[in-house]
């Protein structure tokens, strides 16, 4: 009775209902993976890993090591996390994006050579990046960050200006080889 329940609810949905429904059970029995990668070396010169994921949003993905690396942090350990948590930033960095911080997405890339494994990669939704670019600037901008801070700031600053929020994800798809328009028909 139940696999015939299963069959009749499937017969009412849309070709494109259905679609999306596999989709969905494909990430959930294999978790997510990224369908692209790209970089932002060409385009803003900074060696930082972004990818599409195969999510039902296709969300675009900045690698934590990028996410520290796009700042002017260095790569190593959880830099990026004691930035966000320091004493300078407290009141900046809002609790929503702190906690989006601190668990990363993890996802599987492979570069399609049969020899070599998927890879496991932790990363951030990239519209994060422009929220804790923000949260940087109006710490700036009230005097919390001295010279210390200095190039996180410009770091940020050149970040805010090269792209506006819902313009990141359309440079991630752009530099990944991504293109929604023609894939998704």
């Amino acid at each position: 009775g139940r696999a015939k329940g299963g069959v009749a609810a499937a017969r009412k949905l849309t070709a494109e209902q259905r679609k999306e429904r596999a989709k969905q059970g494909a990430v959930a029995r294999w978790g997510l993976k990224a369908t692209h990668k790209g970089n932002f070396q060409q385009h803003l010169g900074i060696d930082v890993e972004c990818y599409v994921l195969n999510d039902a949003k296709k969300t675009a993905v900045i690698s934590q090591s990028g996410m520290a690396k796009a700042l002017g942090l260095t790569e190593r350990g959880n830099v990026l996390d004691r930035f966000i948590s320091s004493q300078v930033m407290t009141g900046y960095v809002v609790a929503e994006l702190a906690e989006k911080l601190k668990n990363p997405l993890v996802f599987q890339w492979s570069s399609g050579v049969a020899e070599v494994p998927p890879t496991t990669v932790k990363g951030f939704d990239a519209s994060l990046l422009i929220d804790l670019c923000n949260a940087i600037s109006s710490a700036s901008v009230e005097g919390k960050l001295g010279k210390r801070y200095a190039r996180i700031v410009q770091q940020a600053s050149i970040i805010n200006g090269a792209s506006a929020k819902a313009g990141i994800t359309g440079l991630v798809y752009a530099l990944a080889g991504y293109r929604p328009e023609i894939e998704e028909v």
